[in-house]
């Protein structure tokens, strides 16, 4: 059959059933998880009881050897052998799980979604709330031929056993006999069926490049989402959140002396399954390295407080190469990293420009180079300018600045739990600039109380929140132009310190509109 040429076949819905559970058609990984409320549920079974249409199914019929589900609705389906080519389910899934879930349901509590049954009375299909009523049919009772005639003994002598017994036979026939149009396509490659999976999706789902790997790179001794789901719980158990699939795939192709572009993550798929565990445990040490040395250095508990997740796979990919880092390796990571955020350095990076930092971390790691980047004078205008938004890397470099003070109480005197700031929150964040300048990140504070400030507070108060007695004479002045030129003076003379450079600035260059351009980098940049 050429893959071009898409053969359409009408199968009854109970051969399709069956089918699942014999596992001749497969649920492949990428697909997203059953999300069906428990009205979808009794709407499409109502549908098919009355006869109308439920749409067609789409089949991908394929010798690639894919992970998918060994448990649909709960129910576990048959692991002999697959013989390939097999038919993996792209376009459905909520359907069939529906069906299979009520059909082959094996019991248990009686709130399981898949507890559905037949009110005879009503002919409507609810969610029972007793177990054993005369007046309701239980759907997993309804294929199996003995199980169907010991349910139909059971009202056979109601009053309206006569009544409810032809309703029930009209179900099984409703069911077993109702005719799907199921559209099976060749055997092309995965990369090929994305974007037909994503085109047909009723939810519009991208297929991610995590996606893809988890399908592609399966064998029976790996299985990447398992990988991945351990390496998180391993990051939340050590008080760090926020580190998403993408971000551990990326360090998985690092470890695997892979690169890190799109392109290079794709290689995976020809590496062995002792090769991928390999990655994967390499990775899953490195990064613990990575977040323990984070926690305690910028400090950071969460991965969404890193401007680009690009610096999370460099340092990740320094502790996988450079087991016993020196000290000076370890301040020159540090100075590297308030380098590269106050200068919003991998905004826009390039797949070239992704390549050479992977390379010169991992020179800098095995001690090939002393340092990673050049001093000299940086331009931080967008650090102390641009609209205050968590959204944007900027901001965030701004917000993580004032965290690493770890101020103990506010401007007003209030104490602050830095344990709240753990996630980003644009609720932690207060103003103490004047009216007039915008709400730009130099005229932020750390504040969830939004409280009125203490004009009159203390040096060393001020100084936690990155202030000094100038900035707050000209909040009490009203004095907008010498607050902006006091507080980047002193913003300035921190991150010289933190970057172990030269800055400069230029509020007039970009007071028109304030910057907001870099939105930082998302999993989809992957």
């Amino acid at each position: 059959m050429s893959k071009r040429d898409p053969k359409p076949e009408v199968l009854r819905l109970e051969e399709l059933a069956l089918l699942v559970k014999s596992g001749d058609i497969k649920l492949p990984r990428f697909q997203r998880p059953f999300v069906w409320r428990k009205t979808d549920m009794l709407k499409l079974l109502d549908s098919i009881y009355k006869g109308y249409p439920i749409g067609s199914l789409l089949l991908w019929n394929s010798s690639q050897r894919l992970k998918s589900e060994r448990d649909i609705a709960g129910l576990k389906v048959s692991d002999e052998p697959t013989l390939y080519p097999t038919s993996y389910l792209l376009d459905g899934q909520q359907r069939l799980t529906t069906l299979c879930g009520a059909l082959f349901w094996e019991g248990g509590a009686l709130n399981s979604m898949w507890n559905i049954h037949f009110d005879l009375e009503s002919e409507e299909f609810i969610h029972a709330k007793i177990s054993d009523s005369v007046t309701t049919y239980p759907l997993n009772k309804l294929i199996d031929t003995t199980d169907f005639i010991q349910q139909c003994m059971k009202f056979s002598h109601h009053e309206k056993g006569r009544i409810f017994t032809g309703r029930a036979e009209r179900l099984l026939r409703a069911i077993k006999d109702y005719k799907i149009a199921v559209v099976k396509i060749g055997d092309m490659s995965i990369e090929e069926v994305a974007p037909i999976f994503e085109r047909i999706n009723s939810t519009g789902r991208k297929l991610t490049i995590v996606d893809l790997m988890m399908a592609a790179t399966w064998s029976n001794g790996f299985d990447l989402a398992s990988e991945i789901q351990n390496i998180q719980e391993s990051c939340i158990d050590l008080g760090f959140n926020g580190v998403s699939e993408p971000l551990i795939l990326r360090s998985i192709a690092a470890s695997a002396d892979l690169g890190i572009n799109k392109d290079d993550i794709q290689k995976l798929r020809n590496l062995s399954s002792v090769e991928l565990s390999a990655a994967s445990s390499k990775c899953r040490k490195a990064i613990i390295s990575a977040i323990n040395w984070m926690s305690v250095e910028l400090p950071v508990r969460d991965a969404s407080y890193l401007p680009y997740g690009l610096f999370f796979t460099y340092v990740v990919e320094f502790f996988r190469i450079a087991d016993k880092p020196g000290v000076h390796q370890l301040a020159e990571i540090r100075t590297w990293f308030w380098f590269t955020s106050a200068t919003l350095h991998f905004g826009g990076a390039s797949t070239g420009d992704i390549a050479r930092d992977l390379t010169n971390i991992r020179d800098f790691s095995t001690g090939a180079r002393s340092q990673l980047f050049a001093r000299g004078t940086i331009d931080i205008s967008r650090l102390l300018y641009d609209k205050f938004s968590l959204k944007n890397a900027s901001s965030t470099v701004f917000s993580l600045m004032l965290l690493s003070t770890q101020p103990s109480t506010t401007l007003s005197g209030k104490v602050i739990s830095l344990e709240a700031a753990g996630e980003k929150n644009s609720k932690l964040f207060g103003r103490v600039a004047t009216r007039g300048m915008g709400d730009i990140n130099i005229g932020v504070v750390l504040d969830p109380f939004r409280e009125q400030p203490n004009l009159n507070a203390e040096p060393d108060v001020l100084a936690e929140h990155l202030l000094n007695k100038e900035c707050m004479g000209a909040v009490k002045n009203g004095d907008g132009d010498s607050f902006i030129n006091e507080r980047s003076s002193v913003i300035s003379t921190v991150v010289e310190r933190l970057t172990d450079c030269q800055t400069t600035y230029n509020f007039e260059s970009i007071a028109n509109g304030f910057l907001d351009l870099d939105k930082g980098e998302s999993d989809e940049d992957l």
